[in-house]
């Protein structure tokens, strides 16, 4: 029994360290265009990345992203967006919490879900942080 809570206490501080690197990250990645009211794309290698913003508060900020990308098996070479994210940014407590539109919908998740959609997602930014990028 107390190896339970010490192994649900363990995935709870990993989930909170995901958040902080995460928000340190996305503030890092959208300095310049960060939090604005418009949508705003990003690109990076061959890649754009688009934020759209859908809400704006003093405290938080929920914003999408989407990952345009080549498709090189398209007949007419179309771009194609992957699957998008819900982005929450809690200015206050300095923390960004990254979920899919299922997460989204549901209000009930497991940490599990969360740590690896979170994990995910910092690998995804570290990735993009390394290349060179302009805003347009």
């Amino acid at each position: 029994m107390q190896s339970n809570y010490q192994f649900k206490l363990l995935n709870f501080n990993h989930l909170m360290q995901l958040y902080e690197t995460n928000y340190c990250m996305i503030i890092r990645l959208l300095r310049e265009k960060s939090m604005n009211k418009k949508p705003t794309s990003i690109k990076f290698s061959n890649h754009t990345l688009h934020y759209e913003p859908v809400s704006e508060s003093k405290y938080t900020s929920i914003f999408k992203l989407y990952y345009k990308y080549w498709n090189d098996s398209s007949c007419n070479g179309e771009y194609h967006i992957k699957p998008h994210l819900i982005f929450t940014l809690y200015k206050d407590a300095k923390i960004l919490d990254v979920q899919s539109l299922s997460q989204h919908q549901k209000f009930e998740d497991s940490i599990n879900n969360k740590i690896k959609i979170n994990l995910s997602i910092f690998k995804w930014l570290k990735s993009i942080i390394s290349k060179p990028y302009i805003f347009q």
